[in-house]
C-alpha cells in the first residue's frame, strides 16, 4: 500500500487517479450507518460539520436521513469538485483540519471525523479545538481505521485519542464501536462524544 499523500496537491492527484473511489464500495457503508443512526437519534443531525469530507460520501448518506445543513471541509480541492452535494443545504469549502475556522458565529450539532484523524500529529487536540464550533448539547463522531498489527502507528493515535476522551470531566461517551467488517477483513474504531 502506498504512503497517503501529505499535501493538497498530493490529495488532488489521489482523488484524479481514482485511489479513494473504494470508499464508495458497500463494505465501507458500516461506519457511514453507524454515524447517521448516531446523529438521528441524538438529534445532531441538523447542522454538521463535516472534517475531511473528501467527495462527500458521508453527506450522500446523509441526505436521506433528514440532513438539514452540512458543510464539508477537505484539504483536496479536487475531491470536492467530484462532491455531488445540494448547494440549498450544502456547502464545500476547502482548508485543512489543523486551522479551519468556521463562518463567524457558525456553529454545529454534530462534527463528524471520519477517517481523517490519522493525518493528525495530536488527533485530541484537534478534536478538542473544535468544541467551540458545536452548539450546545452538540455531539463528535471519531471514526479511525485500525490496523491489524496493535503496535501500529494508527492504533498508539486511537490509543492516545480514546485515553484523552476517556477523561470524564471534559468528555460524555455517549457510544463506542469496534466495527469490523469481514468482508473487507478491516476493523474501525468508533466513538461518539459530547464535551461536558
Amino acid at each position: 500500500m502506498s504512503k497517503n499523500a501529505t499535501t493538497a496537491e498530493g490529495w488532488d492527484a489521489e482523488y484524479a487517479a481514482g485511489r479513494w473511489a473504494f470508499l464508495r464500495s458497500l463494505p465501507e457503508s458500516g461506519r457511514y450507518g453507524i454515524i447517521g443512526m448516531w446523529l438521528n437519534l441524538t438529534g445532531t443531525n441538523g447542522d454538521v460539520l463535516d472534517i475531511g469530507c473528501g467527495e462527500g460520501l458521508l453527506y450522500e448518506r446523509l441526505a436521506p436521513m433528514g440532513l438539514r445543513r452540512y458543510v464539508g471541509v477537505d484539504l483536496s480541492p479536487a475531491s470536492l469538485q467530484i462532491a455531488d452535494v445540494d448547494p440549498k443545504i450544502a456547502s464545500l469549502r476547502a482548508g485543512d483540519m489543523h486551522d479551519f475556522e468556521p463562518e463567524p458565529g457558525e456553529r454545529f450539532s454534530a462534527i463528524v471525523f471520519n477517517e481523517v484523524l490519522h493525518f493528525a500529529e495530536d488527533p485530541a487536540a484537534v478534536v478538542a479545538r473544535y468544541v467551540p464550533f458545536l452548539k450546545p448539547d452538540g455531539v463528535m463522531a471519531l471514526s479511525m481505521y485500525a490496523p491489524q498489527r496493535p503496535g501500529s502507528g494508527a492504533n498508539r493515535l486511537i490509543a492516545k485519542l480514546w485515553d484523552a476522551t476517556d477523561n470524564a470531566t471534559a468528555w460524555d461517551v455517549l457510544d463506542d464501536y469496534r466495527l469490523t467488517s469481514d468482508k473487507k477483513d478491516v476493523t474501525w474504531r468508533m466513538r461518539l462524544i459530547k464535551p461536558v
